[in-house]
């Protein structure tokens, strides 16, 4: 008696397992051929195509040109918990800042200040900090702006100051070099 019970209940067992994963094919079946049909899904595609084409062609470009872009190393330079990557950036590359171990009562401002002459600086970017909080990492991209009156790259190249304001730790410098970031260059054409 046992075992008749023991085998139906395997029988039914085996028999929900095999329900159950034939209608699993199907539905898996109907969801990839769904995503297939869809046309936003293939317009992504598309694009993405597209963009991976672009990148291999500029790179193609870069490898080809007499002095080709490379990456500097990072050099980390610090102030304090304040941190930039590098001493020179190119056009296009980002300025890393890092906020590290910061003193949770510092509060203040990280100010980009650009060259306008060899003795004068402007504003450029102001990003708060505040030691309470947990954000502590930024980057900003120095661009042109018709808004800001910088119209052309000699506006923007030079040596730069970030400040601390509201902090006693000394300032960093870097510089922003004239060369571009292959693939940026429409970027820097005068905007004024």
């Amino acid at each position: 008696m046992n075992s008749k019970i023991i085998i139906s209940i395997s029988v039914i067992i085996t028999i929900s397992i095999v329900i159950f994963s034939l209608t699993q094919n199907d539905v898996i079946k109907n969801q990839t051929s769904l995503e297939i049909e869809n046309p936003s899904e293939i317009e992504n595609s598309l694009e993405i195509e597209n963009m991976l084409n672009k990148i291999k062609q500029e790179k193609i470009k870069n490898d080809n040109s007499e002095k080709p872009y490379f990456p500097a190393d990072r050099e980390w330079i610090s102030s304090g918990p304040f941190q930039i990557d590098r001493s020179e950036y190119n056009l296009g590359e980002k300025i890393f800042v890092n906020i590290d171990q910061i003193n949770p009562n510092d509060k203040g401002k990280v100010v980009f200040l650009r060259p306008i002459n060899s003795t004068h600086y402007l504003p450029y970017h102001t990003m708060p900090f505040d030691g309470s909080g947990i954000r502590n990492n930024y980057y900003l991209t120095p661009d042109l702006s018709a808004l800001r009156g910088i119209c052309t790259v000699d506006q923007l190249a030079g040596d730069w100051i970030i400040t601390f304001d509201g902090t006693m730790y000394p300032n960093l410098e870097f510089e922003l070099l004239e060369s571009k970031v292959p693939g940026y260059e429409g970027r820097y054409d005068p905007v004024c």
